[in-house]
């Protein structure tokens, strides 16, 4: 996101704390529960997107947990059923 925007400032992140005090990221821990319709909508019109690194089941939990733990996924991990 700071070379998409070109400055650390314009960048707020939710997670990654070691690595956005490293870079100068503002964070965050806020969820704007009130603007998921519009995160949703821009989603949908593939305005915004989240990229999944992985996708695990419920029995692959603990294999889930050690890869996010690795600080490496390259994306979201998701459950799924």
């Amino acid at each position: 996101m700071i070379e998409l925007t070109g400055d650390p400032d314009r960048v707020l992140t939710g997670s990654g704390f070691a690595a956005a005090a490293e870079l100068g990221v503002r964070i965050t821990t806020e969820i704007r529960y009130d603007q998921m319709n519009e995160f949703a909508r821009l989603a949908g019109e593939g305005i915004l997107v989240v990229p999944v690194a992985r996708t695990y089941t419920l029995d692959q939990i603990q294999e889930a947990a050690k890869f996010s733990q690795s600080r490496r996924p390259g994306g979201k991990l998701m459950l799924v059923s």
